[in-house]
């Protein structure tokens, strides 16, 4: 596979996103404002330097929410999926249809200041590509500094088989699921999640 694609964001999904907010907001992470999506989903993302992570609650039946409902009802709050980054998610499609790819969907949220859009190509149920078309509404220097340290997402394990290959290295398959972020001093672990020191 020719297209290089890097980790964009992880998503974590929760039951309930007010506490799932509250209890990442107590581990020092600070906490973007409540994002409502096209699609009827709803956020909270701890951005860091060129990564985030997602707290995602699914409120609404949508196709592209219905496996994060199903998760949420197999095993609760935790690590759902991996977003790998893209600046062209057309290309990306043409480049991975063969994986099983779905053509790009459009999704966007209110913002201050504007909409935040975003191009998505779902691969796997629990893996898909996004690119950024509105990044400056999103990477804000008042959300990526967190009073814990986090910087950067370097790492996500999870319990899942390689797909195929040429994923980023930063993804570690079938290992026990964890966030490796760099900057944090300690281990943390909130909502079915371990984040761990990078």
């Amino acid at each position: 596979m020719a297209l290089r694609l890097g980790i964009d964001h992880a998503v974590i999904a929760v039951r309930d996103l007010d506490a799932a907010a509250a209890s990442f907001t107590a581990l020092g992470f600070t906490l973007t404002p409540r994002g409502f999506h096209s699609i009827g989903s709803q956020n909270h993302c701890i951005m860091l330097g060129s990564t985030y992570i997602e707290l995602l609650a699914a409120p609404v039946a949508h196709p592209w929410l219905d496996y994060y409902r199903g998760f949420l009802e197999r095993h609760g709050d935790g690590l759902a999926a991996i977003a790998l980054a893209t600046d062209d998610a057309a290309r990306a499609y043409a480049e991975l249809k063969d994986q099983g790819a779905r053509a790009p969907m459009d999704l966007s949220r209110p913002v201050e200041g504007g909409v935040a859009r975003f191009r998505l190509v779902q691969i796997r149920d629990n893996l898909f590509v996004c690119q950024h078309l509105t990044r400056e509404l999103v990477w804000r220097p008042e959300w990526q500094k967190h009073a814990n340290g986090a910087t950067e997402l370097v790492t996500v394990a999870w319990r899942e088989k390689r797909p195929f290959d040429g994923l980023p290295r930063g993804i570690e398959w079938q290992a026990s699921p964890a966030l490796h972020v760099r900057g944090l001093p300690a281990p943390l672990e909130a909502h079915g999640v371990r984040l761990a020191p990078a």
